[in-house]
This record gives structure tokens, sequence and C-alpha cells, in this order.
């Protein structure tokens, strides 16, 4: 029946006579059935990489070459490159990209697709002979035809700029041609040939880049298809070629992107469906469905029809942006699917499976996918699998029945066996007061040294040697497996951690030595903060998954006291010597800062300050360390005031020679004559000469700590 089908749909394309209607339908029916036939031996089309979906220009074929009015001995004829020129043949990979020349308004990559090429350049400056225009590039891809690919699509979008003072010939150009295997252009309605200036399809949009005086006329993304069922079994090529003007300096460039599908309306009408979905091939821009009696049904891509009559006739003419169209028909009628398979394993020790398949459908052809549980699959109808592991493994088979979209799917376990492929899994080592569960793989059944037949063993100390053998559910026997258990090895969990902890403040727990950690704070770390005392636990893991334990007892201590007495609350030149006391805690350190750069030790200390009338006070500040290493900071204050005798004797002998020096001072005598003003310090003297020893009044103004103004009256005696 295959070779008569084949005959029969051959005796088509050989005829010459034109198409009668009725002449069409059988043509169609026949290429088809030759596509159900072909559809089981063929399962993905031969048209790789025609969308560039891998990213490059593998299985084309770029040329460039020069053709200039302007520079005659430039031109040369059409050179075939080893590889796509790389200013000229450029895959485009950013799907959010637009295009300058267009004003950002054509996306270089159409919607639901992940590359696109550009033949051309986009560049716009530059006159140098590798920059120039005048250049024209084409590219090409050649396949054969099969029911696989019949349908072609292909999109492209285009930027031409406008040259208003050439002729046709001259103009930056785009071309789209299909060629028999004879490299005669095929006469299909897809061919596109457009100058700048003349589009013979509606669409195009006029703009001027920045920058520029001359305008470009751009054509958005378009959609063409070309059915290519009477070319069956032959192969064809298609060229999209773009081109500068022929003057040097107006640019043409394209973006382009193809895909091959099968050319057949694709039908959802299961079993257990009561809506026939019927799908025209995508790409065309209008689809209009028509039922048997020549009634347009719809005008959409899909054709839901609800309870349909079997056996009715429906067809879809698919008219492409270019105005080309294809007319597919398709009968109503119920794809019912069953599937079904067994298995048997060909040895007792190569681990290979023969699958027989048992599968039925009531129309269309039937295609295969095993999926063997491994992430290896196979579209055979009676596939022969080794696998990589024996015992059991979940081995899908899902049909599908083209023309028809429906689907079935059927999972059964499988079971392969090879001696080798069985073994014991699990740890060679148990942990200290644990156990280890071994466990078997690779077989139906197992039988341990113990006399157990599960699948897994559960073993401690004090360890030894353990056996297994592993059988097959039809009788098959491993090779003795043994397994060696012995204790692991001692390890230990570090510490490094202050447990003492002074109260409202905090401690680093850490600890070191395992893989895994888990305190009984919840904490997942190898170290904490420990903010309140008490007990810390920490269970550590090694990689091993072996556990050890830590406890840390945090205690927390009071800070020492550092309430501290003086001796007095003021100093002065006379009384300059400071007693600070505080009662003695037991192993308590005191550091004094007496505030004068010095530092005393001690519980009780006295110290002599050097005073000037600069300083109006002084700082003291105690420190208490307890020996857990608590620390408290307590501070007090002593005031420094003017001391002012009541006599002095500026005699020379460097004894109290100067009253108040470093002070604002005036000194008058019982007449009220200013005798002395300045912070010097007098020196007895009035007008260069020694004044009588006598009683003399003085007015004294300074500054104290809290930065007020103070005033101090009162006499001193002169004596000499």
């Amino acid at each position: 029946m295959t070779r008569s089908l084949r005959s029969k749909c051959k005796s088509h394309f050989l005829r010459q006579a034109s198409y009668s209607r009725k002449a069409l339908k059988s043509f169609l029916f026949c290429c088809l059935a030759l596509f159900s036939w072909t559809a089981v031996h063929s399962q993905e089309s031969n048209c790789i990489n025609l969308g560039f979906e891998l990213g490059d220009f593998t299985n084309w074929i770029g040329h460039t070459w020069v053709y200039s009015t302007e520079v005659p001995s430039s031109n040369t004829s059409k050179v075939q490159e080893t590889l796509p020129t790389p200013r000229r043949h450029v895959i485009m990979t950013d799907t959010s990209a637009y295009d300058a020349n267009t004003g950002y308004a054509l996306r270089k990559i159409p919607p639901g697709y992940l590359y696109s090429a550009r033949l051309g350049d986009e560049i716009t400056t530059g006159l140098d002979f590798n920059n120039f225009r005048c250049w024209d590039q084409s590219l090409r891809y050649t396949m054969t035809i099969d029911s696989t690919n019949a349908l072609l699509i292909m999109k492209f979008a285009l930027v031409l700029q406008y040259a208003s003072d050439h002729t046709n010939e001259m103009e930056p150009r785009f071309r789209l041609t299909l060629f028999d295997q004879k490299g005669g252009i095929i006469p299909d309605c897809a061919n596109y040939d457009v100058y700048a200036s003349n589009g013979t399809v509606s669409g195009f949009h006029l703009y001027t880049p920045v920058g520029a005086r001359t305008p470009v006329e751009w054509r958005n993304w378009t959609t063409v298809g070309a059915n290519l069922l009477k070319y069956m079994g032959q192969t064809i090529t298609i060229e999209f070629m773009s081109a500068d003007c022929t003057k040097k300096f107006h640019y043409g460039y394209a973006y382009f992107v193809a895909a091959c599908h099968p050319l057949y309306i694709t039908v959802k009408y299961c079993a257990d469906d009561s809506i026939a979905r019927l799908t025209a091939p995508e790409g065309f821009e209008r689809y209009s469905w028509k039922n048997s009696n020549g009634i347009v049904v719809d005008t959409s891509q899909v054709l839901n029809l609800i309870n349909p009559t079997e056996g009715a006739l429906y067809s879809c003419k698919m008219t492409s942006a270019t105005g080309c169209t294809v007319t597919l028909q398709s009968t109503i009628a119920k794809y019912v699917l069953k599937a079904d398979f067994n298995a048997y394993m060909i040895d007792c020790k190569s681990n290979k499976v023969q699958f027989t398949n048992l599968s039925s459908n009531t129309r269309g052809t039937m295609q295969y996918k095993w999926d063997f549980g491994d992430g290896k699959t196979s579209s055979e109808k009676n596939p022969q699998y080794t696998f990589a592991s024996s015992g059991m493994h979940q081995v899908s088979l899902q049909l599908t029945n083209p023309p028809s979209s429906c689907v079935e799917t059927l999972t059964k376990e499988i079971e392969s066996f090879s001696p080798p492929l069985v073994g014991i899994n699990g740890f060679s080592t148990y942990c200290p007061g644990k156990s280890v569960i071994l466990q078997a793989y690779g077989a139906y059944s197992y039988l341990w040294n113990n006399g157990s037949k599960a699948g897994s063993l559960v073993v401690s100390a004090p360890g030894g040697k353990y056996w297994l053998l592993g059988r097959s559910s039809t009788g098959c026997v491993s090779d003795t497996i043994y397994k060696t258990l012995s204790e692991h090895p001692y390890w230990e969990i570090e510490t490094e951690f202050d447990s003492t902890l002074c109260i409202g403040e905090s401690a680093i727990l850490k600890v070191s030595g395992a893989a895994n950690y888990l305190w009984n704070t919840k904490d997942t770390t190898n170290s904490i903060i420990a903010t309140t005392p008490g007990i810390y636990t920490v269970k550590g893991t090694n990689t091993r998954g072996c556990e050890k334990s830590k406890t840390i007892n945090v205690v927390e201590y009071p800070f020492p006291k550092v309430n501290f007495s003086l001796s007095a609350a003021s100093l002065n030149k006379r009384q300059n010597q400071l007693t600070c006391n505080i009662p003695a805690g037991t192993d308590v350190q005191y550091v004094w800062n007496m505030g004068d750069g010095l530092t005393e030790k001690g519980s009780t200390i006295q110290h002599t300050y050097d005073i000037s009338n600069s300083i109006l006070e002084y700082t003291i500040s105690l420190t208490a360390t307890s020996k857990y290493g608590c620390s408290d900071t307590a501070s007090k204050t002593v005031d420094v005031i003017p001391f002012i005798p009541n006599v002095f004797s500026p005699n020379g002998d460097g004894i109290n020679d100067i009253f108040m020096p470093e002070i604002q001072l005036q000194i008058f005598d019982r007449y009220g004559t200013v005798f002395y003003k300045g912070t010097t310090g007098w020196d007895g003297t009035y007008n260069g000469r020694l004044v009588d020893p006598d009683t003399y009044f003085y007015l004294i103004n300074f500054i104290d700590k809290n930065q007020f103004a103070q005033v101090k009256k009162g006499y001193i005696t002169l004596v000499r």
C-alpha cells in the first residue's frame, strides 16, 4: 500500500495538465497521505538553523559584491565567502533592541523569536573604500522538501534610504527569491523585489534620521508563506538580498528570519472531545474557513466546531502579507489512540531491554516518543534500549497522531538486569552509638548474609563484613557483593569563647571542627552572641554525619563600685593637695586619672597639683576593673580658685615678690589712685618707683569654670 501511495502521488507531480478543483483535492489528499507515511520515518524537519536558532550562520552561505556607477573599476562579480562577512551579515541577539534609523520604531528581532539576521550595514557614516556604500550582500539556505517542511514561513523588515534623483536600478534594494534545484526562479507569490521608492506592497513608513537630510523608507516585520508541496523530494534555495545604491552614498539593509512547518491542518478531535479544534499553519495574515457548501464560517487561525458531523469537509484559505494564498482541506473525524507496549530483558548480563509497541489508532499516523526515565528518549516504534543502571525503571510511551494533535501516554515499570550494576549504597563507617542503612540497588529482589530479603539493612557496632545477592524477577542472579563497615575515626568540637558576662553586656561563643551546627538557641552558625547568663549547648555534625555536643555555662558578674570621695571641693595654690578614696573591693584594680595628665593606682591616693591661675577645674576619673574583666568608670570635678594673700614683700628675695600674677588685677591707694592694672601681677612699684609699705586695695576679675564673670575685692599689706 505504501509503494502504491507514493507511486500515485509521484504521478501527480509529473502530470503537466492544469489542475481542476477535483484534481487539486485528490492531489492534496495524496500528498497528505504521503506525509503521514513519511512522518513515521522522519520526526524532525531538515531545516536546521533556518531561523538562526543556533545563534550563528550554520547552514547559511553568505555572498558580498560591489556594484558602483561612481567607481566602475571596483565592480566585482558575486563572490562566495567561506563565512558571512562580519559587518554585512550579522546575527541579532538583543530581543529588546530597536533600529535607530527608523526612530527606534522597528524591532531588530520580531516578537516570538530569539534571533534574526541583519543583511547589510546599518552604520551610516564613513566613505573610505572599505566603508563606502555600493555593497550588495546576500544569504542563501538550501533545503530538501519533505512532509515536515513543505510550508516555508519568511519574515523580513526593510530599511531603504530614499534617493529622489536615482533610477530604480540605482536605488537601495531588497529581494527575496526562491530557486529550484536547477537554479531557476520558482514563480511563487512569496518572491519579493522592492526598491527604495517603488514598494509594491503597502505598509512602508517614511522617517528622516537625526542629523540626516535624506529620509528612509522602512517596512515593519512582514510575513510571507510559500507552499512547496509540488517540490517534495527536491532541493530548493531561499535567497535574501539587500543592496546599497550604486552611487556609494545611500544605504539599504534588512532584517529577516525564516521557519519551516508541515503543510497540513492540525486537528484536535480526540476520543473524549465534544469540540473539534482545527488549526491552520501559522504565519499568514488572513484566514478564511469554509464548510462543504462554500460558506465562510470563520476568519481566525483556529476553527472550533461543537459536536461536528463526522466526514464533513472544511477548507481554509490562507493569505500572506504579499497576497500569496494557500488552501488546505480537512475532514472531520475523531482520532482515538490507545497506548500499549510490553518489554523483556534480552539476557541476564547486558542490561538491554526490547520494547514491543502494541499501540493502536483509528486513523492518521502514529508517532512515538519513548521516555526511559533517565533523560534519554527514542522515536522508534520498537526500540531496544540499554539502561545505565539495572533494576526497575519508569518508562513512558507518548503517542501523537498527525494530522491531529491528540496525545496518549502510558507509563509502566520495566525491569533490566546486569550483575555488575547490582550493588550496595551506604557509608563504610558508622558513628559511635548510631546505625547505618545499607541500601541495595540494581535488582528486583535481594538476599543479605543474615537472611533478610529487604531492600535495605540496618547495621551498627561492631561493624564487620556484609554480603548481598541480587535477583531479577526472571531468575537472574548477581555475583556476591561485599561491604565492610567500621567505626568512624574520633573527632571533636573545638571551642573559642569567654564564658564570663558582665551585666548588660554580651559574650561571643565560637566553636569549630564540624561541618554543620545547631545551638539550643536554634542558630545554625559556628558562633553566637550570648546576652544573658545560662547554659548554651551546640550540636555539631561532621561531613560523615556523626554528631558531637558541647555545653557552655555563661556566668554573669556585676560591675565593681566606683562611687569615690574627694577630700576637698576646691584647690588653690596654697591648698593644692587632694585625697581620693573608695572602699576597696576584693580582686578589684583601681586606676585614677587625675585630670592633669598623671595617673594614680590604689583605693586611696593623695595627689599634689601644680596649680596656675589659668586652670579653672580638674576632672578626676576612676576606672575599677574586677578579676572577671567587668569594668566601670566614674568622674568628679574639683574647682580651682584663685589664692589671694593678705601680705606680700617685694624685696627681691624671690619669695612672694609678685602679687597675683596670671589674673586681671587693679591696685589702688586709699585715695583711689590706680597704681597697677594688668595680668602680670603687681611688683610693688608705681611709675617705676618703689611704693612705701602700706595697705593697698585690689580689684580682681576672672572667669570661673561655668564661664561666669567673677569679681574679688580686698586689701593687701605691702611690707619690705
